[in-house]
């Protein structure tokens, strides 16, 4: 008699990484929207998709290319090799939008897998799995989205082989307002403007503030955490990317946000806040300048939240 095979769904939240100075080692798990992926064990060895929904059919459907598959796959390599799983993805994150749109599949992927599976892997674990599927999507295996979509919070990366992983303070009174413009930027493209070099003295003013932003984050200081969340070394050079983004900067700023940075590659935005107010208030500026400039989209007022999740078991 064969095993039974119920359908485990999980859900991965949308992130917002570097903050600032944070490039690539720095982010935030939001609480609100993210993906949902159902996985089941297969009868066969191997990583099947069998539906992807929500992404206007962009995204590929073979394991091999989605960023699901591809994340699923490794874990079976590396764990249960001879083992094989069924996917669903639900995309209910925008691709290219710098929310960790691709990162987030692959955690809802991998914890629905692993609950099916039954092999209870440690969230390091996962984290580093994941970041297999980023280097599929992006070509590079940056961790600073799959490490708070697995972990919640706010969550530092200072080093990748061997991945280590630091869960940093959220403080309770800070909000977000996350909006996302009509126009795509992909991550290779927002890596291809990058300098490959950097001054010292610049080098020395961005790691003094991400610094000060682990500090404020500890003591819940959020007029440091807003003077810590600078960055002269990579916005500058995204900023171009993504129009009417400087001048929604100034208006927010000018209306009394705590900070306003570009999420991850972009063209996302988010300001900081400290009260669901005034980011509503801010959110609005955010949609009339990205209006403006002829790039409207759609945003939400949100806070820091928890990680990927089991949200039912036992789906036929």
């Amino acid at each position: 008699m064969s095993r039974p095979r119920p359908w485990i769904e999980a859900f991965a939240p949308a992130t917002v990484s570097n903050l600032g100075p944070g490039f690539d080692c720095l982010g935030l798990a939001l609480r609100g929207p993210g993906d949902r992926v159902r996985a089941r064990r297969a009868e066969g060895p191997g990583v099947t998709i069998v539906k992807v929904e929500g992404d206007g059919g962009k995204l590929p459907r073979t394991a091999d290319k989605n960023t699901a598959g591809v994340a699923v796959a490794e874990l079976l390599r590396r764990y249960a090799p001879d083992a094989g799983v069924e996917l669903e993805v639900h995309k209910g994150l925008p691709l290219g939008s710098g929310l960790g749109s691709s990162g987030a599949s692959a955690c809802a992927a991998l914890v629905a897998a692993d609950a099916a599976l039954g092999l209870g892997l440690q969230p390091t674990q996962l984290v580093d799995l994941a970041r297999e599927g980023e280097r599929v999507a992006c070509g590079a295996a940056h961790p600073d989205n799959v490490a708070p979509a697995i972990l919640g919070g706010v969550v530092l990366i200072p080093q990748l082989d061997p991945l280590r992983l630091i869960a940093l303070p959220s403080p309770a009174d800070l909000w977000l307002a996350v909006y996302t413009p009509g126009c795509s930027v992909s991550t290779a493209e927002a890596r291809a403007v990058l300098p490959a070099q950097v001054p010292l003295q610049a080098t020395v003013q961005q790691a003094s503030r991400l610094g000060l932003l682990v500090h404020a984050l500890h003591v819940g200081d959020l007029a440091l955490l807003g003077e810590a969340i600078v960055d002269e070394l990579v916005e500058p050079c995204r900023a171009g990317l993504i129009p009417g983004y400087l001048e929604a900067k100034a208006a927010c700023c000018e209306a009394g946000a705590l900070a306003c940075s570009i999420s991850g590659s972009g063209p996302t935005t988010f300001a900081l806040a400290g009260s669901r107010g005034r980011a509503e208030a801010l959110l609005g500026i955010l949609e009339e300048s990205f209006t403006h400039a002829g790039v409207p989209g759609s945003g939400l007022v949100d806070q820091v939240g928890p990680g990927a999740r089991v949200v039912s078991t036992l789906l036929h």
